[in-house]
């Protein structure tokens, strides 16, 4: 039995086929064929109402009574909850009225010359109904004229676009910041002056100090050293450059010898980014490292930072590192991730998401509605407002340091089926848990895999 008193939410798109609605698990791949029931129950699950609230809903609409409905209703809501596209939590979402994103990560293209394991969109050779120049050049106006103030270019490989520098150039002449999340495999000289003369920053992905591993990760033979010749193009050029690793079971042991490797082709910053299995990287979960791993991992970065030989970016969790954590607990403060309050990513097909690990999710689309529009209006984008630390359960509400992360990344723990359990990457989390303290948040008992026929068409 769910509490009657607990509010679900559905996050997916329901899309209609003849005389039934698909649904798709981001997550799973689970695809499932619903009734006209079911399509009604799953969009009363819309993070205000109460589960009584839809109960007594579909009884009146129906003209059954509240225990026929719960009967039919909560076989497919368990089977949904446990596949972690139902999120159960005890407050009502808000509307909120938000300033502006300071920055906004865009896809411009699923197209990418790579195939990389662990890539959250998985990006292929194709081109996927990308945006057209035209619209490119209104959405960039848009952004600019609604406030944003800095644009992340990002793919796929953004430069497989050949009209890339005109959009570039044209976010440069609006006086937004700019900044190219590439491969660097297309960078060539000339490309790297152009991103030098419009005053871009580079993030470049390079995922293994040796060609070995960093061309196994990417699965392209010589992607190693294209992206160093590509970093050492941009470095002559004057950009700045981020260099990033994706931290996996086959190249956690090179993270020391990747830093030192930025350092030597001139980067000004180095950043660790956690794997996290979505995308592609779904089918190769054996990548995710465990939480100890990277506490050592964190712990080394932090060492080498102090060193002042590469600036190292803000990484998770290391807040843990400090001498004490704080000594209250506030459950009100918004939960780790800033994504739909300060932050946001459009995707390569123009849907507006709090970042790329929620693509399939109903929010919006700039094909349909104005940024501004999607941006105070989307469903998805005000439920994730709404989320307070309270929310995160699992072995985080016993943990001290929950008041310095608020959860952190929570869409590690929506890749994981759990959203409210807690970050799957924490060390401190696992240590509470494995200790056995513990405590289960969650709005319902052990769920069943069976699903009725009333409400469900396999």
């Amino acid at each position: 039995m769910f509490d009657p008193d607990t509010t679900p939410f559905f996050p997916l798109k329901l899309n209609p086929n003849r005389n039934c609605w698909l649904i798709r698990n981001p997550i799973t791949s689970n695809e499932y064929k619903l009734n006209q029931a079911a399509y009604w129950l799953l969009k009363l699950c819309n993070g205000y109402y109460t589960w009584a609230e839809i109960v007594a809903e579909l009884a009146r609409a129906y003209k059954a009574s509240n225990a026929e409905i719960v009967e039919y209703s909560e076989p497919l809501l368990h089977t949904m909850t446990e596949d972690g596209v139902i999120w159960w939590r005890r407050q009502r979402m808000q509307l909120w009225r938000l300033p502006p994103p300071s920055t906004v990560l865009w896809d411009l293209t699923a197209k990418c010359n790579l195939y990389c394991r662990h890539c959250v969109v998985s990006a292929s050779h194709s081109n996927q109904n990308e945006l057209s120049l035209d619209k490119c050049h209104s959405l960039t106006e848009e952004l600019a004229a609604f406030g944003v103030q800095q644009l992340i270019l990002s793919g796929g490989e953004p430069l497989m676009r050949r009209d890339f520098f005109q959009i570039a150039e044209h976010v440069a002449r609006l006086g937004l910041s700019l900044q190219v999340a590439t491969n660097a495999t297309l960078i060539t000289k000339k490309a790297a002056q152009r991103l030098a003369a419009i005053g871009a920053d580079a993030q470049v992905s390079l995922d293994g100090a040796t060609t070995a591993v960093h061309d196994d990760c990417r699965q392209q033979i010589g992607a190693w050293k294209s992206a160093v010749k590509g970093i050492r193009h941009l470095v002559k050029a004057k950009v700045q450059v981020i260099v990033a690793a994706t931290i996996t079971k086959v190249n956690i042991d090179q993270i020391p010898a990747l830093y030192n490797l930025a350092a030597d082709l001139g980067a000004n910053t180095f950043r660790i980014l956690p794997f996290v299995p979505f995308g592609r990287g779904g089918a190769h979960r054996n990548l995710e490292v465990s939480p100890q791993e990277m506490q050592k991992t964190t712990a080394y970065l932090r060492k080498r930072r102090n060193e002042d030989r590469l600036p190292v970016a803000p990484m998770e969790f290391e807040c843990t590192f400090a001498d004490s954590p704080p000594k209250t607990v506030d459950h009100q403060p918004h939960i780790g991730c800033d994504g739909a309050v300060t932050f946001c990513t459009i995707a390569f097909n123009g849907d507006v998401l709090p970042c790329n690990f929620f693509a399939g999710v109903e929010t919006g689309n700039v094909k349909e509605h104005s940024f501004a529009w999607i941006w105070e209006n989307s469903r998805f984008l005000n439920y994730f407002r709404s989320l307070t630390v309270s929310d995160i359960g699992g072995a985080c509400q016993s943990c001290v340091w929950l008041p310095a992360c608020r959860g952190s990344c929570i869409a590690a723990s929506f890749a994981h089926k759990k959203i409210f359990k807690g970050n799957p990457h924490c060390w401190m989390a696992h240590s509470v848990a494995v200790s056995g303290h513990s405590r289960n948040r969650a709005g319902c008992n052990k769920i069943s895999d069976s699903i009725p026929r009333a409400l469900l068409l396999k």
